[in-house]
């Protein structure tokens, strides 16, 4: 089975595909990441950021560390 991941469509709203394997993008599970490094990874603009988190977005603005 093809692994699916993470992404933002095109109105922002993240997707986390149920055939996703990867637990770590469950971020509603103990193992899973916290959601903040999900939105980092996938670049979610400052609008999509904040319609996620009460957290600042990230100094760089490119959600990379």
């Amino acid at each position: 089975m093809e692994e699916k991941n993470p992404y933002l469509d095109e109105d922002g709203t993240l997707v986390i595909p149920f055939e996703c394997s990867d637990n770590g993008y469950k971020y509603w599970k103990q193992d899973g990441k916290p959601l903040t490094d999900i939105l980092k990874e996938l670049k979610a603009d400052p609008d999509i950021w904040a319609r996620y988190t009460h957290e600042k977005f990230p100094e760089n603005g490119d959600g990379g560390e």
